[in-house]
C-alpha cells in the first residue's frame, strides 16, 4: 500500500505520497510536525487518486500543460522530501477521508494514510 498524508493548512489541501522505503525519513518529519501542534488522524485507505498523473502522453493543447502542475506548499520539511525524490505531491483524492482514529505516534502516520490538521486554538 502506498503511504499518503493529506495536510489541511492555510494553503489548502496538499497530499503527499511515499513508498515504504522512506518511512523512517517521514517519521522524523511527522514527529517534528506533531511537536509543532499538527494533529494527525488515521484514515481508511483511499485507493483512487493515489498515483501521479500519466505524463507519458504528448500534450495536444497548451492549456493541458497547466492541468497537472506541480503543487507548492508552505512547509520546508515536506518540500525537502519531495525535492529529494523521497515523496511526491499529488492531487488530493476526491474520495472523502473516513477517519479511523487519532494517531498516537509518528510511526502510525508514516506507515499508512492520514490527514493532518493544526490543533484548535482559542483566541
Amino acid at each position: 500500500m502506498k503511504r499518503a498524508l493529506t495536510i489541511l493548512n492555510e494553503t489548502g489541501d496538499v497530499t503527499i505520497t511515499w513508498e515504504a522505503e522512506n518511512d523512517e525519513l517521514m517519521v522524523a518529519v511527522i514527529e517534528k510536525k506533531m511537536k509543532a501542534g499538527i494533529v494527525f488522524f488515521l484514515i481508511e485507505p483511499r485507493n483512487g487518486g493515489l498515483s501521479p498523473p500519466d505524463t507519458s502522453k504528448p500534450l495536444k493543447k497548451t492549456k493541458d500543460a497547466l492541468k497537472h502542475r506541480a503543487l507548492s506548499m508552505k512547509d520546508e520539511d515536506f518540500e525537502a522530501m519531495v525535492a529529494e525524490g523521497k515523496a511526491e505531491l499529488i492531487k488530493t483524492p476526491d474520495a472523502p477521508a473516513r477517519t479511523v482514529r487519532k494517531a498516537a505516534t509518528a510511526q502510525e502516520v508514516a506507515t499508512g494514510q492520514s490527514v493532518g490538521v493544526q490543533q484548535r486554538r482559542g483566541g
